[in-house]
């Protein structure tokens, strides 16, 4: 079970909540929902309401051409990647990629954009694959905005805890402390507390949000989430193939409450399993020069 949050992790959520120009949720995201609730076969209209974002529409370029995203043929232009992928698989590629790119701050010191989006792409891309390859096809949607969303608090302590940020990341260099345990001394929280904070004042499926705040041990939650499981595995896949792994996951070991979760019959036939990755994930990280 998680621990019970601190004077200093309320303290920390409390500033947090009552920051006036936290991010909401993209107007693109709305755009697509209520088309689909109500144009859910219009094509042309959802490659207008996407196509205004140029940023948006590379971002869902590159996913689409990603190999572990799995299409067979390579997707050049917005209009033939929603006929090719389905408007419910681009409206998960929009929600995923906005809310990521709607919490993107200005350059901040010590938090390379460009490695974030890389890890996050790959765990995204990786647990919607891992869910098809392991029969979870249901909730392939889901694993992948999970997974691309599972360190949005690490965006949000940059962007709205600047100076504590700084602060984690000097004491993590000088102490050789883990991520999480400087967190934790310095906010009261880490950035699946404050990931999970956002996504639930967004009022996003309970699902999601405890993929947020659980993602790096997953046993700690005291119920079943596939979801939640798949986005552990495929964020440690990173780290043990040394491809795509963002340096706050320095500390991450594997939960082994995962392996019967997803229904390996041993360690062994799970890091089988896990070994098929290797080539693929440097494929995929090889081609995420935006």
């Amino acid at each position: 079970m998680a621990q019970e949050l601190s004077e200093l992790g309320k303290k920390t959520l409390d500033e947090f909540s009552n920051i006036k120009n936290l991010p909401t949720i993209p107007k693109v995201v709305l755009e697509v929902n209520e088309m689909l609730r109500t144009h859910s076969g219009d094509i042309a209209r959802l490659t207008e309401i996407v196509g205004k974002d140029q940023g948006l529409t590379t971002k869902i370029l590159a996913v689409a051409n990603s190999p572990l995203y799995g299409l067979p043929r390579n997707v050049s232009s917005l209009e033939f990647g929603i006929m090719l992928l389905g408007i419910g698989e681009i409206s998960n590629i929009v929600t995923a990629l906005s809310l990521a790119s709607v919490v993107k701050g200005d350059n901040v010191e010590n938090f390379d954009y460009m490695e974030f989006w890389t890890h996050s792409m790959l765990v995204g891309t990786a647990s919607k694959d891992i869910a098809k390859r392991l029969g979870f096809h249901e909730i392939a949607g889901d694993a992948f905005v999970a997974g691309m969303l599972h360190d949005i608090g690490i965006q949000l302590t940059a962007r709205y805890f600047p100076e504590q940020f700084e602060r984690i990341i000097e004491i993590v260099k000088n102490k050789s402390v883990s991520y999480y345990k400087a967190e934790m001394a310095i906010l009261g929280v880490t950035h699946e507390d404050i990931g999970h904070f956002l996504i639930t004042k967004w009022n996003l499926p309970n699902n999601l949000a405890e993929v947020l705040k659980y993602h790096h041990k997953p046993s700690d939650l005291d119920k079943e989430n596939v979801t939640l499981n798949i986005v552990h595995l495929a964020d440690l896949m990173t780290k043990l193939f040394d491809i795509g792994n963002f340096v706050w996951d320095a500390g991450i070991e594997l939960d082994e409450s995962v392996i019967s979760s997803l229904n390996f019959s041993d360690k062994q036939e799970m890091d089988e399993f896990v070994e098929e990755y290797f080539e693929i994930f440097q494929d995929t990280a090889d081609g995420m020069k935006l």
